[in-house]
């Protein structure tokens, strides 16, 4: 009997380091969960600023783009001017030219007529002046003598008056010449103004046209980034998935492992006990004495746990931070699910123990719970918290996690539950 005892104790204990092995490795698994879960947090932290990045970058594209045009449409608008000017400078100098060559004859005009007057007037002078006169009373009648008189006085004003308006041309046109040059110098001035300013322009368009190249490889450098950490952030949250199937595989395990056993230990208690009333009958039977003694056997199966005020807010709060967005009966079930745990002999026997155990509620881990528990956040939860203490409970299961699609059990809101 003691042999067979011990064969059983050995098993128990061998099934107990096989459970402890596999809540080991259920352990790392969420560990590994964790890990994962932080990364695609910081994975989709950058990946929000890479896109603030380029919607940043492609404004100022945008900028540098209304930019560049409007310094074209300077540049196009100043080159016809420049064209022009460069027109009216060549229009100018063949005025000039012109003007010259114009100012060159009314010279040689003068000069050819103060000539043609000097040789009338040495024709009329030279000759002596008896021949003048003479040639004025030879006239038959007094109206051809006044007519010869007038003829050489005609011709003496005609010259000068000749002479007069030579002048005055030339004098025209030696200021239409001034003009023009003093015009073709402002032209000039002008074009060098024009095209420094047309300079100055394209250097500009040029530097923004560099800004936009340069803005544009930061658009392309980003969008390739954000591909990247696209393609991270899908491989993670496929690893991640597959990390939570693993999970529950082993989860699922270990809660049939927990169940076979808790039903192995009940029919190991029920045979000790038997075997102890047994016994007790076998003395009292050989000593004659029928006593009444008490049984040693004493319920060791763990109910629910005393609610005191500290664990009412432990599990308001744990229900808030896994499910506080879910429905009232997934709010339950969570609740649930820690008090399943508290009865259980493969678990904590506390709610506090349950909550704060390695590797089994997430919020705890990245710190949530605390900051909520400091909070005093758990209080949106309390009824759900207060229900489960009573002795509902919904579902019978150790475990939970989101919904994926991936994991079979019973299905409350956005949690699987199994």
């Amino acid at each position: 009997m003691k042999q067979k005892r011990k064969i059983c104790s050995i098993g128990f204990l061998l099934a107990l380091s096989l459970l402890c092995s596999s809540q080991a490795q259920a352990t790392a698994i969420q560990d590994q969960i964790n890990n994962t879960g932080e990364k695609i947090h910081e994975l989709e932290n950058a990946l929000e600023q890479t896109d603030q990045n380029i919607s940043a970058y492609q404004k100022e594209q945008n900028i540098l783009e209304q930019e560049i045009a409007q310094g074209q449409e300077k540049i196009s608008r100043l080159s016809e001017k420049l064209d022009d000017t460069k027109s009216a400078i060549t229009d100018t100098r063949e005025e000039i030219v012109k003007t010259q060559e114009a100012l060159q004859q009314s010279r040689a005009d003068s000069k050819t007529q103060y000539a043609q007057m000097k040789q009338r007037i040495r024709f009329m002078y030279e000759n002596s002046t008896t021949d003048m006169i003479l040639y004025v009373l030879e006239a038959g009648s007094m109206p051809e003598a006044l007519r010869r008189a007038n003829y050489f006085q005609a011709v003496i004003s005609y010259d000068r008056e000749k002479l007069e308006q030579y002048k005055a041309t030339t004098r025209k046109i030696k200021k239409e010449k001034a003009k023009l040059i003093e015009k073709k110098e402002q032209l000039e001035t002008l074009q060098t103004e024009q095209a420094d300013q047309l300079s100055d322009i394209d250097t500009a368009v040029a530097d923004l046209k560099n800004k936009l190249s340069s803005k544009i490889t930061q658009i392309q450098n980003s969008k390739a980034l954000q591909e990247k950490y696209e393609q991270d952030l899908e491989r993670q949250k496929q690893y991640e998935q597959e990390l939570e199937r693993r999970k529950a595989e082993e989860d699922r395990k270990r809660a049939e492992e927990i169940r076979r056993q808790e039903e192995e230990l009940k029919r190991k208690r029920q045979e000790e006990q038997e075997r102890r009333e047994q016994e007790r009958r076998q003395q009292e039977q050989s000593s004659g004495n029928i006593s009444s003694g008490s049984s040693d056997s004493r319920d060791t199966d763990r109910g629910a746990a005393a609610a005191s005020a500290g664990d009412l807010e432990l599990l308001s709060t744990i229900i808030y931070c896994e499910a506080g967005n879910q429905p009232y009966e997934g709010q339950l079930a969570v609740g649930s699910v820690i008090l399943n745990r508290v009865a259980s002999s493969s678990f904590p026997n506390s709610i506090s123990g349950v909550i704060y155990q390695s590797g089994q509620f997430s919020p705890v881990a990245s710190g949530r719970f605390a900051h909520a528990l400091a909070s005093g956040l758990g209080s949106r939860c309390m009824s759900a918290a207060r229900e489960v203490l009573n002795g509902r409970r919904n579902v019978d299961c150790l475990y939970f996690r989101a919904d994926n699609g991936l994991i079979d059990g019973l299905v409350i809101g956005d949690h699987v539950f199994y």
